[in-house]
């Protein structure tokens, strides 16, 4: 059999980058139908490739490094939503990896074979990985997803305003909010000119909030559970925090309309605010192309910070058909060797995209983050988060993605806004998250 990879034109990723703008669709099934080929006339030989189903567009790249390195060869299919693929069609050949957010259910078992059997001696070692990471892919004691990378939520801020904090790691809920009140300055008709940051510019601030204050969003029933005394608690805080410092949520939305219309980027080099949430990998993709100093502030709860929820992890799938040879990829995906020349690959093609670390993530292995990273990102070093810093979310559905954007980010939306004591809004009724999930089940199903 003729060794088969998928092969892109001068810059892999630079195709599978269509994928993330309006061509997706198109670009998507252009890649399955080039893969659907390949594997069919794969299949059967001894020679078969390593089938990898995945979401993660950085992989183009990745098993194209591996197949010019090893006479074992992979293949890609791109799969949107990888989560929600399993099982596979009746007439589909079943992938031999899995790679994707969401696939830690409660299903775990039935779609995965143990990962036990990828270490040992010449193989992986767990303590290479973060401990509470691998423990996150794990069922009664046994790995049956092995992490691949990860995001942390951060506050971002020009250089020149470093002193609003006094930590130069971490920025509690707490300090951000009070940096957020020294910062403000309203003119005599109440009329803000400054603002420093304010919970209703950003959605998925809004949400981070909800989940840092034990609002336990989780796998349950036909939708989620979560735990209602504490999301009030959430909402509550929030409120409190615009009532506070601004007055109403119409004074934050006033001012953004205002002053801060142009993109997030940007909003740093007016002046006039103080704070931009952000993920790590958001940071790292505009932070080359700012106009501005910018530094950042780990986003932490107290106890710790908070994992974004979508960790990427890899799987083997149970009705495998090649488990030793997707071990090899499994092995070299997973060394610190490969994963420099990843990075060195992907930044040494000089793309006008930018992308972040391993599959748009920090990386599950501690020492390629602090060897590696702060060699290729300004500011990481002695700025890895330490293992014991990192809080992982709950057990989350496969379909979570969706729930979160159609349900559960409207109900904070619309909750969340405080009208200030002498508006009549403020004593409007407003819908249960309840409410949210039952309009969703009933438009859903």
């Amino acid at each position: 059999m003729t060794a088969f990879t998928l092969r892109f034109t001068r810059r892999p990723t630079g195709f599978l980058n269509r994928l993330k703008g309006k061509g997706r669709g198109l670009a998507a099934c252009l890649l399955c139908v080039l893969s659907a080929c390949l594997l069919a006339s794969c299949s059967g030989g001894q020679d078969s490739p390593v089938v990898i189903w995945s979401d993660r567009a950085e992989f183009a790249s990745y098993v194209e490094l591996f197949n010019a390195t090893h006479d074992i060869k992979a293949v890609l299919v791109y799969k949107d939503g990888v989560s929600r693929s399993l099982p596979p069609a009746r007439d589909e050949m079943p992938p031999d990896l899995v790679i994707g957010s969401w696939l830690k259910t409660s299903s775990i078992r039935k779609n995965f074979l143990s990962a036990e059997r990828f270490f040992g001696k010449n193989n992986l070692h767990k303590d290479a990985f973060y401990g509470n990471l691998l423990e996150y892919g794990s069922y009664n004691g046994k790995s049956y997803l092995l992490p691949v990378s990860f995001n942390l939520p951060a506050v971002v801020f020009a250089e020149e305003n470093s002193s609003y904090l006094d930590d130069s790691h971490i920025a509690s809920l707490s300090q951000i909010r009070e940096a957020d009140k020294v910062f403000s300055l309203a003119d005599d008709k109440g009329v803000y000119q400054k603002m420093g940051f304010a919970p209703s510019w950003d959605r998925d601030f809004l949400y981070l909030v909800a989940k840092s204050m034990g609002s336990a969003f989780a796998e349950g029933g036909s939708t989620f559970l979560y735990d209602r005394a504490s999301l009030e608690s959430a909402v509550n805080y929030i409120k409190e925090w615009t009532l506070l410092n601004h007055g109403s949520s119409s004074a934050e939305q006033d001012f953004k309309f205002s002053y801060l219309y142009r993109p997030e980027s940007k909003w740093l080099s007016t002046g006039r605010n103080l704070f931009v949430y952000m993920t790590s990998c958001e940071f790292y993709t505009i932070n080359e192309d700012s106009d501005t100093s910018l530094s950042f502030r780990w986003v932490s709860t107290g106890s710790g910070i908070p994992l974004e929820d979508d960790i990427v992890c890899m799987g083997l799938y149970r009705k495998t058909k090649n488990p030793g040879k997707a071990g090899v990829f499994v092995n070299w995906f997973f060394q610190e060797a490969s994963q420099k020349a990843m990075m060195e690959r992907y930044h040494g093609m000089e793309l006008d995209t930018q992308e972040f670390g391993i599959a748009g993530g920090f990386s599950s292995v501690k020492l390629v983050n602090e060897s590696l990273f702060p060699a290729f990102y300004h500011g990481l070093l002695g700025n890895i988060p330490m293992e014991e810093q990192l809080i992982l979310p709950e057990d989350l559905p496969s379909r979570y993605s969706i729930f979160k954007e159609r349900i559960i980010i409207p109900f904070l939306v619309e909750n969340c806004q405080a009208s200030g004591a002498d508006n009549a809004e403020q004593d409007k009724a407003r819908k249960s998250l309840d409410d949210y999930i039952a309009d969703w089940s009933r438009q859903a199903f």
